[in-house]
C-alpha cells in the first residue's frame, strides 16, 4: 500500500510539471501584461493592440511539501506519513490547472475604450486523499476513505470583454461561453474496511458521475477506444455554460488607484453529453482464517480461502457502470479581488492585492489570500513586479517580468522563487512564460 501511495504521488508530481495556468491573481493591475485583464477586468492594457501567440503557462499546486512526506534515512528517503495521519491536517491535496491559449486579441477602440476577445482550452484536476487512507498506509488494519475526492473537468472557453474609462472611473465587463468537453467527479466516497486476524468487515457507498464526448452504450461504456475528431468539439458540445466577470476602478490624481473585481459570477456548466454513473454499494462480513496468497515449494500459486473471499466481495459489492439521462451542473468558486496601488513616481509603484471567495470554496487554492508588491518601470520596454503572497495554505515570494522588443513581448512569471533552490520545502511550483505581439503605447487621456 505504501508503494502504491508513493507511486500515486510521484505520478501526480510528474503530471503537474506539465500543467499550466492562465492568469494568476498576483497579476492584478500589472498593465504591462495583457493577462492582467483576466484577473482585473477594469485594467487598461499599455498597448494599442496585442495578439497572443498560442502558449501555455506552467504550474504546480499542493498543500504539502516533499519534506512533509519523506524523512532522510541514511542515503535514502523514507516515506513518513505521521504528520498527515492526524485529523488536524485534513486531506492531502494535489491540483492541476492547465490552460492552453488558442487565441487572445485586444485593441483600443479609442484612448478610453478597449475591446478584447479570445478562446482557450482548460483542464482542471483535483485529488484529495483523506486522513483515513494515509492512516491505513502508515498503520494498516483499518481503512476509511470518507472524504476521498477525485474531480477532473475539461472545458473550451470563448470570451469577449470591454473596458471603458469615464473620468476617474474605469469599468470592465467580460462574458465567457463555456463548452464542457469532459467531466468526472466524486459524488459519495464512503468506504470502511476493518481487518483482524479472523475477520473482515467492508462497507461501501461509492458513486462517481461523468460526462464526455465519446459515444457509449446503454450501460455507460465507450463504444470504441477513439475520441471524436477535434472538428466535432468546435464550436459547441451539448454541455453548455457561462460565466461573467466585472471590474470597477477608480484613480485619484494618477497616483492612487483602487480596483474591485468580481470573478466567475454565475459560473456553471450543465452536463448533458454521454452521461455515466459509477457505483459500488453494499456490505460484506467474513469471519474465519485469513490466508495470505503465496506459492508452494513447486512454484504453484495457492490462494484457497483468499480466492473465495475475493469472489464474495465482488458478488456483494460490485462496481457498476450505468448510462444516465439525468443532467447535472458544476461550477467554479466565485471570487472578489481588491487591488490597491500607489505610484509616488512614474517608475515606482507599491500596492496590495486581496482576494476572498464569495461562495463555497471548490479548491483549496481558492482560499483567501493577501499579496503586497512593488512595481518597477525600468523603461517603456521593461517592467517588473516583486510580490509576497500569503494564504492559509502557503506563503511565497514571486515576480513578473515583461520585455517588449520591436513589437514582440517576452513575458515570464513565477509565484515562488524558492522553487529554484528549495524544492523539498516548496508547496507551490509555478512558472509562466510566452510570446505576444504588442504594438503601440496606449495611454488613456
Amino acid at each position: 500500500m505504501k508503494k502504491l501511495l508513493l507511486t500515486i504521488l510521484t505520478l501526480a508530481v510528474i503530471q503537474y510539471m506539465a500543467s499550466a495556468q492562465f492568469a494568476t491573481p498576483t497579476m492584478a493591475g500589472f498593465s504591462s501584461l495583457h493577462q492582467s485583464l483576466h484577473t482585473t477586468p477594469a485594467t487598461l492594457p499599455d498597448y494599442k493592440y496585442y495578439l497572443v501567440l498560442p502558449q501555455m503557462d506552467i504550474g504546480i499546486q499542493n498543500n504539502f511539501a516533499l519534506n512533509d512526506l519523506f524523512t532522510p534515512d541514511g542515503d535514502f528517503l523514507r516515506l513518513d506519513l505521521s504528520k498527515w495521519t492526524s485529523a488536524n491536517n485534513g486531506p492531502l491535496q494535489l491540483q492541476l490547472s492547465q490552460n492552453t491559449r488558442l487565441l487572445d486579441v485586444g485593441f483600443a477602440l479609442s484612448p478610453k475604450n478597449y475591446l478584447y476577445f479570445g478562446s482557450s482550452i482548460q483542464l482542471n484536476q483535483n485529488i484529495a486523499l483523506p486522513t483515513g487512507l494515509l492512516q491505513f498506509a502508515e498503520v494498516g488494519r483499518t481503512l476509511d476513505i470518507s472524504g476521498l475526492d477525485l474531480n477532473a473537468t475539461a472545458v473550451a472557453e470563448y470570451h469577449a470583454g470591454i473596458v471603458q474609462k469615464i473620468g476617474p472611473f474605469t469599468l470592465g465587463f467580460r462574458y465567457r461561453i463555456l463548452n464542457g468537453l469532459a467531466n468526472l467527479q466524486t459524488v459519495r466516497s464512503d468506504l470502511r474496511l476493518d481487518m483482524s486476524s479472523d475477520s473482515i468487515q467492508l462497507h461501501t457507498d461509492l458513486e462517481m458521475r461523468g460526462s464526455n464526448l465519446q459515444d457509449q452504450d446503454a450501460n455507460g461504456r465507450p463504444l470504441s477506444g477513439e475520441f471524436p475528431d477535434v472538428s466535432s468539439l468546435v464550436p459547441f458540445s451539448e454541455n453548455k455554460g457561462q460565466s461573467m466577470d466585472f471590474g470597477l476602478g477608480y484613480t485619484y490624481k494618477d497616483k492612487l488607484s483602487l480596483d474591485v473585481s468580481l470573478l466567475n459570477i454565475g459560473n456553471s456548466i450543465t452536463w448533458n453529453s454521454n452521461l455515466s454513473t459509477y457505483t459500488s454499494k453494499g456490505q460484506f462480513h467474513y469471519t474465519g482464517p485469513i490466508v495470505n496468497m503465496g506459492v508452494d515449494s513447486a512454484g504453484n500459486a495457492f490462494q484457497g480461502i483468499a480466492d473465495t473471499i475475493t469472489t464474495q466481495i465482488k458478488q456483494n459489492l460490485g462496481l457498476d457502470t450505468l448510462g444516465s439521462s439525468t443532467s447535472y451542473t458544476t461550477s467554479m468558486t466565485q471570487q472578489m479581488l481588491v487591488h490597491l496601488n500607489y505610484r509616488p513616481y512614474k517608475f515606482l509603484g507599491i500596492g496590495l492585492i486581496y482576494r476572498r471567495p464569495l461562495n463555497e470554496v471548490q479548491l483549496f487554492s481558492d482560499a483567501s489570500f493577501i499579496a503586497p508588491y512593488v512595481d518597477l518601470q525600468w523603461s517603456s520596454y521593461l517592467s517588473s513586479r516583486i510580490h509576497y503572497s500569503s494564504s492559509a495554505n502557503r506563503s511565497s515570494i514571486g515576480g513578473l517580468l515583461a520585455l517588449r522588443l520591436w513589437g514582440l513581448q517576452v513575458s515570464a512569471g513565477v509565484e515562488n522563487i524558492d522553487m529554484f533552490y528549495k524544492q523539498s520545502s516548496t508547496r507551490f511550483l509555478q512558472f509562466q512564460g510566452g510570446l505576444s505581439v504588442c504594438f503601440g503605447n496606449h495611454k488613456a487621456k
